[in-house]
């Protein structure tokens, strides 16, 4: 499809679409950046013992369905879509596309002793993947060999193993297609090619992985019968995608020019862009340059807006409570909180590392807590920020954020006092639906970097003080050793069984 004149293409809309982990999130917006509206559907995870996060993969479609049908004269207007989703999960299809079990989310950890399985067998996963990726229990090749040693019958009928925004991109353009880097782990992201001798091992055939391409590519049109399910015009280009992430580092322009950053939601993620990549990423991901535009040295922390929902479910207060409980604290030196609710993932890959407060005192109270998870969460991501600098041999004076809690001016103290460097927030909180929509307006302009300057929004820039940034000196050297406390109680704790 060619780009259209531009007086005709300002009556239009870009449909930029984030299958995430609690919500589904639609954004219509015009190909001069204006927004025209945002739409959410809540979606349920079911949990269980055992580390169990699954969710009903027909859920995404009904989403979308009552996306389209309430903003039925929006849908017809739109010329483009872009899908954006949450990885690694795995979604297991058959040959028309339906799913032969729930999804296993990123959240999902009950395949840990299939990821020391693999750490044991493969050693560095970068000879084989292509890439580091940790061998952990949230990863897609150890979530499959779970399931082939737990559910052989999911083997049986699985024809393709899709990521969500896959699995609603092959209902919408009746294709099977994802992009190298939401697949890593049973396709090598250099070479786009299933990991043959990996998926024999964990009991799977290659024939699974899909047909792989660049996420600014179009993976088709709509189909007839997708357009009458969901009210779009039949035709219109659908983007391959990315991962939520991939999408929220293009919308911060991080694919543009090499730049630090934090992406907030349920979990963070966190790194640092790079016209080069490192050999090795160690306990970080890479996403190379086969994959995107620029190399980035990323990981994905466990729990960032999951801390703040635990704390304010522990107080039985809402978690916009919470941030405005912090705002009260007059403590000058705050108990440690390590943000391990749910375990960690980067850098420590430990699905049984446990938080806390440390260095609480009688004349502690609820403000000062609220105050402390705000810091243990920014803790956290500034040590992967530093890692991901220190492997890239490059650091960032600029700190970009983004999500809802990276753009809540609430958090701007808490953020130049952590981080200790210069902050770069952004008006619109929404990174992922603008990064998917960026994809779609790229699938059309057939330019990545002007479709994000042409959908980029403005950003809003903050100096911390010296007395903030020895503050963060000073705090973070506590964070760090209470953090050597605690994974010397897991590993006594591991070794007693």
């Amino acid at each position: 499809m060619q780009l259209l004149d531009g007086a005709v293409l300002a009556k239009d809309l870009i449909l930029g679409l984030d299958f995430g982990t609690s919500s589904v999130k639609a954004l219509f917006i015009d190909v001069v950046g204006k927004i025209i509206k945002r739409v959410e559907v809540k979606i349920a995870t079911t949990t269980a013992k055992n580390s169990v996060a699954e969710q009903n993969a027909d859920h995404y479609l009904d989403a979308l369905h009552e996306i389209s049908r309430n903003n039925g004269d929006l849908a017809a207007r739109v010329i483009a879509i872009g899908l954006s989703g949450h990885t690694p999960s795995v979604v297991c299809v058959d040959s028309t596309g339906s799913a032969v079990r729930p999804v296993m989310t990123w959240q999902d950890n009950r395949a840990t002793k299939e990821a020391d399985d693999l750490l044991a067998k493969y050693g560095n996963p970068f000879e084989i993947i292509g890439t580091s990726l940790p061998w952990s229990a949230s990863a897609c090749p150890a979530k499959l060999f779970w399931l082939a040693r737990h559910e052989p019958e999911t083997v049986a009928k699985t024809r393709w193993v899709l990521q969500p925004k896959d699995f609603v991109g092959m209902h919408l353009t009746g294709k099977a297609i994802s992009d190298p880097w939401s697949s890593k782990g049973i396709c090598n992201v250099l070479t786009r090619v299933p990991i043959n001798n990996l998926l024999e091992f964990i009991g799977w055939d290659s024939k699974i992985v899909p047909e792989l391409g660049d996420g600014f590519e179009s993976r088709g049109g709509v189909s007839d019968t997708a357009a009458k399910k969901f009210g779009l015009p039949v035709g219109i280009p659908v983007s391959i995608g990315w991962s939520d992430a991939m999408c929220g580092m293009v919308a911060l322009g991080v694919m543009s020019e090499p730049s630090s950053f934090i992406i907030t939601g349920t979990s963070a993620i966190v790194g640092a862009s790079t016209t080069t990549p490192p050999k090795d990423g160690g306990s970080l991901y890479i996403i190379p340059n086969s994959c995107a535009p620029l190399a980035i040295t990323y990981g994905p922390t466990q729990s960032s807006g999951s801390s703040i929902a635990w704390f304010s479910a522990l107080l039985e207060t809402t978690q916009d409570e919470a941030i405005n409980l912090a705002e009260r604290s007059e403590s000058s030196d705050l108990p440690i909180f390590l943000p391990y609710i749910y375990g960690e993932r980067a850098p420590l890959w430990r699905t049984d590392l446990q938080g806390g407060f440390y260095g609480m005192g009688g004349a502690t109270n609820k403000f000062d807590l609220a105050a402390s998870v705000l810091e243990g969460i920014s803790f956290a991501e500034k040590q992967v920020i530093e890692t991901a600098e220190t492997l890239n041999c490059s650091a960032s004076e600029l700190i970009k954020l983004g999500g809802h809690a990276g753009n809540d001016q609430r958090w701007e103290k808490i953020r130049l006092k952590t981080l200790g460097r210069e902050i770069s927030r952004y008006e619109d909180t929404d990174t992922t639906t603008r990064g998917s929509a960026i994809l779609a307006h790229a699938v059309i302009n057939k330019n990545l970097s002007e479709s994000t300057e042409r959908l980029g929004f403005n950003s809003i820039k903050s100096t911390p003080s010296e007395i903030q940034k020895n503050y963060s000196k000073k705090k973070f050297k506590e964070f760090l050793s209470a953090q050597t406390e605690a994974l010397r109680l897991a590993d006594q704790k591991k070794e007693r069984g």
